[in-house]
């Protein structure tokens, strides 16, 4: 079954330095740490319509299973890239979650 990470982006105090770091920094440091990751996706929050959404982005790195998901989290690499993550998030603490796909 396959998983999904979810790293949520609470809005930036800059969100044009966020996206760049996200862009520049972010990216090319976790990517190559995500070892047994199958794709990254990276989703803007725009709404909801009536209001300023609390959320910036949505990061959702999709793994064969949960089992890989796991081994990659609690990898050093794995680590060290969630902790990048967080690093650059000037909003406050970024949202993890691990999601699976509804069969």
């Amino acid at each position: 079954m396959t998983a999904h990470l979810l790293i949520v982006y609470p809005t930036p105090k800059d969100p044009q330095e966020f996206d760049r770091a996200y862009r520049e920094q972010h990216l090319p440091y976790a990517g190559p740490r995500l070892k047994g990751a199958a794709s990254v996706a990276t989703k803007r929050v725009v709404g909801p319509a009536y209001a300023m959404p609390p959320y910036h982005l949505i990061s959702d790195v999709t793994f064969p299973s949960v089992d890989s998901l796991k081994a990659c989290a609690m990898s050093d690499e794995g680590k060290e890239a969630l902790a990048h993550a967080a690093s650059i998030s000037s909003g406050g603490k970024p949202t993890v979650m691990v999601v699976v796909d509804d069969k």
